[in-house]
């Protein structure tokens, strides 16, 4: 497997439970990288990458990826936005579904709790609100 580089932080270094809705998506992603290995026949390259190029080799991340979801945004007519973008929209969904700050903070890979909160602070007045009726709920 190829590592461009050991990550930034320690948390960085981690497991990851992936949705099960991402587990098939990526089943789905090997049979087609399966059909990719048969037709490049004997010009595949074996790397054992998760995303290749159609010949077995490196996939720059930073640039093939993103063509591709600009084509997928532009085809589903949404929005431009990075892949970062999508970690912090996830992040934020987590928060407005009352998912503990700690558990987000490992899910992101963040060091400190801190990072955490002060990088998504924006969704804490709503969630404030829906504290305080839930605790207003408990007196009645």
């Amino acid at each position: 497997m190829y590592i461009e580089s050991e990550p930034k932080t320690k948390s960085s270094k981690r497991n990851i439970v992936l949705t099960g809705f991402a587990l098939d998506a990526l089943r789905l992603h090997h049979l087609r990288q399966e059909e990719m290995r048969r037709v490049a026949g004997d010009s595949w390259q074996e790397h054992d990458y998760v995303f290749c190029s159609p010949t077995g080799t490196y996939l720059s991340p930073g640039h093939n990826a993103l063509v591709q979801l600009k084509k997928l945004l532009e085809k589903a007519d949404l929005p431009d936005i990075r892949f970062h973008d999508l970690r912090h929209s996830t992040a934020t969904m987590l928060l407005m579904m009352s998912v503990h700050p700690k558990i987000v903070q490992e899910i992101l890979g963040h060091s400190e709790i801190s990072m955490t909160m002060d990088i998504y602070s924006h969704v804490l007045p709503t969630m404030q609100k829906e504290a305080i009726e839930k605790l207003n709920k408990a007196f009645e």
